[in-house]
């Protein structure tokens, strides 16, 4: 075991390309240079495992990179969200670990004061394999995919064009320097949202507190029954809908059918 400083990017990508079975990380930012020289490092036949964390305002702000994201997808990784992650863990191959406080970006890499250690402790790794894979299978961890991808980068071009002296971008590298919560501007949504998935962010928009439950959303059912007679699975239908907002980075899961509006 030893000290790992920045700046560190070098030894990051020997270890990558070394790497012959697996990588995998979390990281809560990451931005898409640093991500394409991962990529061209790697084996081609290693297999990437991400967890980061895919919400709307972290993509605007600029902390994290849609084309990073969509990059690692194209080139047959695996991406996925946790609303809490912090942590910033690299395992190559399940033999050697580095536990840092920095990013996958140029700051956490390259120019902030970042701090970690490196082991190849097999019962450290070994835990933190475990913990990996716990956290894969969380009910509040998502997949992301090249669809939601789309939808988000659509939604944000229409934010960009309506208000953009309402949401500057900052390259911030904490969840603290940067709110949870993005202001979308008056009915951009309707350009950018159609049918049930349109229907579904208008009943949860308008709800009056940030945190609902899933039973605040029954009383929208008569209504929705209303406009799609033929479906006779409304309950089910929300649900799903609610997962896709959550997949697009708009909606945070709580857990024991609670749910956080990441917008206002």
């Amino acid at each position: 075991m030893r000290i790992i400083k920045t700046p560190w990017k070098n030894e990051f990508l020997d270890l990558v390309s070394q790497s012959q079975k697996s990588i995998k990380i979390t990281s809560p930012f990451i931005k898409e240079n640093i991500c394409n020289e991962l990529l061209l490092s790697k084996q081609p036949t290693t297999k990437l495992e991400l967890i980061t964390s895919f919400k709307l305002k972290n993509i605007h702000s600029g902390s994290l990179d849609l084309g990073a994201i969509e990059n690692v997808l194209k080139n047959n990784g695996s991406v996925h969200s946790h609303p809490q992650l912090h942590s910033k863990l690299y395992i190559f191959d399940d033999k050697k670990l580095i536990i840092t406080s920095g990013n996958l970006t140029n700051g956490g890499l390259m120019r902030n004061y970042e701090y970690g250690l490196l082991s190849t402790e097999t019962s450290l790794i070994q835990e933190a394999i475990n913990d990996f894979n716990l956290l894969l299978t969380s009910q509040k961890t998502n997949s992301v995919n090249l669809k939601n991808i789309k939808d988000v980068r659509s939604l944000l071009s229409k934010i960009a064009k309506t208000s953009p002296a309402k949401l500057p971008k900052f390259l911030l590298e904490s969840p603290e320097e940067v709110s949870n919560i993005i202001e979308l501007p008056e009915n951009v949504m309707s350009s950018v949202l159609s049918g049930w998935k349109l229907e579904i962010y208008t009943c949860v928009d308008s709800l009056p507190n940030q945190i609902f439950t899933l039973g605040e959303m029954k009383p929208f059912e008569i209504l929705l029954r209303t406009k799609f007679p033929n479906n006779n699975t409304i309950p089910a239908k929300i649900r799903q809908l609610l997962q896709q907002l959550r997949d697009m980075g708009m909606l945070e899961f709580l857990g024991n059918g609670k749910y956080k509006k990441l917008w206002k």
